[in-house]
């Protein structure tokens, strides 16, 4: 053999192995590309899945902190028209009739065990019903045991009735207050 034909045989086979090299670098490269891919979907399939859990979870969060503001509102509005309620009751009785209103009153002083004292009311109250109040109450009563103090009372209404050291108070907004406990539930199931 010649050196020819050796040297030839030296670049065919260094052709031929250099062609299987780039042949196996090339399958390589993409089964490493393709390897790449692999890899990639299942991170971006597993981050999606990620994403669409974490958007329904903070979905979830905000219905449900819709719902619990939504319930603060109704509440809310509730509580709202249960105190409206009582506030009208306080009107109603502050802007009875003169003589009913006097009435009423007459008839809450003469029911309380301890029937003498000073009947306190409020500014309004004493200028304008003070003395026939007293003067009904000690008729009622068929003795001159009511006066009318020179104090007041800031209260809507009702009155005070002190005798010495004991001062029952029975303003509208404190009569109202004793019974509001009682009649809340009844209150919002009439109204709701």
């Amino acid at each position: 053999m010649s050196v020819e034909n050796i040297t030839s045989n030296i670049l065919k086979d260094a052709e031929n192995l250099a062609a299987a090299s780039l042949k196996n670098a090339e399958e390589e490269k993409q089964n490493i590309i393709n390897e790449a891919k692999k890899k990639a979907e299942t991170i971006i399939n597993i981050e999606k899945e990620k994403a669409e859990k974490e958007a329904e979870s903070l979905k979830s969060r905000k219905v449900s902190a819709a719902e619990l503001e939504g319930r603060k509102m109704v509440l809310a509005a509730k509580q709202d028209a249960i105190k409206k309620s009582f506030d009208m009751a306080i009107d109603r009785l502050k802007n009875m009739e003169e003589e009913d209103y006097i009435n009423f009153l007459l008839n809450q002083i003469v029911n309380i065990p301890y029937t003498e004292g000073a009947i306190i009311l409020n500014k309004r109250d004493r200028e304008r019903i003070g003395q026939k109040l007293v003067k009904a109450v000690n008729e009622k009563l068929k003795a001159e045991k009511f006066i009318l103090s020179d104090e007041t009372v800031n209260a809507s209404g009702g009155f005070i009735l002190k005798s010495g050291a004991i001062m029952i108070n029975s303003s509208f907004e404190t009569v109202i207050d004793s019974v509001k406990d009682e009649l809340t539930n009844d209150i919002a199931s009439k109204l709701f």
